[in-house]
């Protein structure tokens, strides 16, 4: 069965091959997977052997192609298949074979892969092996990663060794590669029983000499090889010698302790690095032997040296008396050690030192610092605290020194400006009293650096405030070259007069200004007076005069007068345009010079009883003044004394009946109405009535007072008699009331005619 799967392959194989044109490697692709190791040909059967089976594959590459080993160790040979553009090739056939009359075996190959890729090893002078699909590790020891091999995709290898002195001479084959002239490579590999030990690369400051050590022991049994050759050469970097004879080749033989040593010095001390080749030779044991070469190798020699650089900062500008900072920098960018590291400052007339970090050694305006050893690639910062005295634009520069030459010099330029203050105050001349006054304070910076922490303080005087207070502050802040901060606040006058106010704007560095302004603060003051009549009677007019007077100093402004009637008042008429409007008359009299007196009358007519306070108001811009009138308005009775008979003539015997009326026509009430009635002789009292009891004596008839009579209200009262004799006779009645200006009582007579 197995038989039988193989021929199927080679068959299936062979289809493909043909199919594809020769173009690929396919003969690989198709074998199984599996853990045996299956041996092939390393080319196609009959019908592809005679052409390229594998197009891709065109360079073989085995690296080292010489080298020399002490016996007993292993050596790795490394084998890429490359395509046209060098890029490496996987599952690429590789045969190992090591020539006859060679010393040395094969000791293990790559046997990565399945089947017919996977590697194998036929005896210890021929080996087979395949390019790997992926990258790998190849390791001597699980632990020591010193002795690990990289092996990357479509690389493979195999590891050779020899016990004996000798030279392996090794065929390496790639059967998929057509050219005949690309499918074989050579690589010889020479076995010394010597071991050696190459000196370590180094790094050494410039200037300094360095030992080279190359030490050659057996490797057998270690013991120390004398009298070897070990040749010396400068291959590259700056201008270097050997010493003592200042050679760039030099030979040195092993001694005892089977070790050859130069001195390696540079003919100046520059920084790079030096190549050193090194090739060890073991002379012959007798004339017929050549001279054996055991070793080649190099080693690096690195001379570094300090350098050294300095910076400086400082800010492009700063105020007069005003602190600020230095920053400097050194900095060892090299490889060595900067040592006696001096750094000096000489400050510029103008800028005073203050204080530094580290503290500096000072001598008036010089300062040093010494650093000492500056570390490779290490920096020391410096901080000078400075203060500037004077405007001017000064540079500022800081050197540092070290060994070896070095030295660096770092400036920094800072102009010292100084900020000046100019301060200007705006406001009316002259306002009225009741004005709002608005100051507008503009404090410029003429100078040209910065004014800072800038303050404006205005004292008012007395007799001003604003806000209620006489004191006004204002933070102007920091006010940049050449540039303004406005300000304005209002205050108010408590009286009039003339007031000059004082504003000082103040900043940093003692800087002042000051500005002032006078105001004229004027009152217009209105006087206002105002007459009329004590008292009138109810009906009558009541004419009343008004007058007002500017007593101030300034114009009033907007006049006006204002006459509130109270409502026992009523209007009749007014002077100058007067207005009678919602119960007041009002005069719109505009302008009022000072001094100036305006003349207003108004005429009422009384309505109500009662005292009457008249008031009067004059208002002007920022001025005002009352005045009143009182007046008392009374009524006054106005007592109608009547009296008629009722029957005229009469006959003697007859009666007579005689009416008395009082009717009070007035506006007041009348008081202690007293009527009395005189009889004449031709008749006798009968009888009486009315409103009040009468009484008749004799002649006379008396009736009792009437304590009140209305306005409006009539009284009445009658006398009887009784005709007596015949006559033309006068019935008589007199009255008199509280009311009465005189002391006459108010008489009436009634005529009747008496016959028989």
């Amino acid at each position: 069965m197995k038989t039988k799967l193989t021929v199927l392959s080679v068959l299936v194989c062979a289809g493909l091959w043909m199919a594809a044109g020769c173009t690929s490697y396919y003969h690989k692709v198709l074998t199984l997977p599996g853990g045996a190791i299956a041996r092939e040909h390393g080319k196609p059967m009959e019908g592809g052997y005679y052409s390229n089976f594998d197009p891709a594959a065109i360079e073989l590459e085995v690296l080292p192609i010489e080298s020399t080993n002490p016996v007993r160790t292993q050596h790795v040979l490394i084998a890429t298949v490359k395509d046209k553009d060098g890029k490496p090739l996987s599952m690429r056939r590789v045969e190992w074979m090591i020539a006859e009359g060679s010393v040395g075996t094969i000791v293990e190959v790559d046997e990565s892969g399945y089947k017919s890729m996977r590697g194998y090893k036929v005896d210890n002078k021929y080996a087979v092996t395949h390019t790997n699909m992926g990258d790998h590790i190849l390791k001597g020891s699980a632990e020591d990663m010193s002795d690990a091999v990289q092996i990357k995709k479509g690389q493979t290898w195999c590891v050779i060794t020899s016990p004996i002195e000798g030279d392996t001479h090794m065929v390496v084959y790639a059967p998929g590669i057509f050219d005949w002239k690309h499918h074989k490579v050579f690589p010889v590999k020479h076995w010394r029983d010597a071991k050696w030990e190459w000196p370590a690369e180094a790094t050494n400051p410039v200037g300094t000499p360095h030992d080279l050590v190359v030490k050659v022991m057996k490797a057998s049994d270690g013991s120390p090889m004398e009298g070897c050759i070990v040749n010396f050469t400068i291959m590259d970097g700056p201008d270097a010698k050997f010493a003592p004879d200042g050679g760039k080749v030099v030979s040195a033989k092993t001694d005892a302790a089977g070790t050859a040593k130069v001195t390696l010095t540079q003919v100046s001390p520059v920084e790079g690095v030096n190549t050193i080749g090194m090739e060890i030779l073991k002379p012959p044991c007798n004339p017929c032997e050549p001279t054996a070469r055991l070793a080649k190798g190099s080693t690096t020699k690195t001379w570094i040296a300090p350098k050294i650089e300095i910076t400086k900062t400082a800010p492009e500008t700063a105020g007069i008396n005003e602190e600020f900072t230095y920053d400097i920098t050194v900095t060892n960018p090299g490889k060595a050690p900067a040592t006696n590291t001096l750094v000096t400052d000489i400050l510029p007339e103008g800028i005073a030192y203050v204080s530094s970090d580290p503290a500096a050694t000072v001598a008036g305006q010089e300062l040093k610092w010494n650093l000492g050893t500056l570390a490779a690639e290490q920096s020391q910062k410096l901080t000078v605290r400075v203060k500037s005295t004077k405007t001017g634009k000064f540079e500022n520069c800081a050197s540092v020194t070290a060994d070896m030459g070095l030295s660096a010099k770092a400036c920094a330029p800072t102009e010292i400006k100084a900020a000046a203050l100019k301060l200007e105050k705006t406001g009316p001349a002259e306002v009225l009293l009741c004005d709002t006054i608005t100051y507008k304070i503009v404090v410029t910076n003429t100078g040209d650096g910065p004014a800072t922490n800038v303050k404006i303080v205005d004292n008012l005087p007395d007799g001003l405030t604003s806000e209620g207070n006489q004191t006004v502050s204002i933070d102007g802040g920091t006010i940049p070259a050449g540039q303004s901060v406005e300000s304005t606040f209002n205050a108010k006058a408590s009286k009039a007069g003339t007031f000059e106010n004082k504003s000082v704007a103040t900043a940093d560095n003692g800087l002042t200004a000051e500005a002032t302004h006078k105001l004229v603060v004027k009152q217009p003051v209105l006087s206002l007076t105002k007459t009329g009549p004590e008292k009138r009677y109810l009906g009558r007019k009541a004419a009343f005069e008004i007058t007002v007077t500017n007593k101030g100093d300034i114009e009033a402004r907007d006049t006006v007068v204002v006459d509130m009637l109270p409502e026992g008042l009523e209007f009749v008429s007014a002077s100058d345009n007067g207005q009678l409007k919602d119960g007041q008359v009002v005069w719109q009299l505009g302008t009022l010079a000072p001094n100036d007196t305006k003349k207003l009358t108004i005429e009422t007519k009384a309505l109500t009883k009662g005292t009457f306070k008249n008031a009067a108001k004059a208002t002007a811009a920022c001025a005002e003044a009352t005045a009143d009138a009182s007046v008392v308005i009374e009524g006054i009775p106005g007592i109608l004394l009547e009296m008629w008979d009722t029957e005229d003539p009469i006959e003697v015997g007859a009666t007579e009946t005689y009416v008395i009326t009082v009717t009070n026509q007035g506006s007041a009430e009348d008081t202690n109405i007293r009527i009395t009635c005189t009889i004449p002789d031709e008749e006798e009292f009968v009888s009486c009535s009315g409103v009040t009891n009468g009484n008749g004596e004799g002649k006379t008839v008396t009736f009792e007072p009437l304590p009140k009579l209305d306005p409006k209200v009539k009284a009445e009262w009658r006398v009887v008699v009784k005709a007596v004799k015949a006559g033309d006779v006068r019935f008589k009645v007199e009255m008199i009331s509280d009311m009465l200006t005189t002391k006459t009582p108010v008489m009436k007579t009634e005529s009747t005619h008496l016959y028989e």
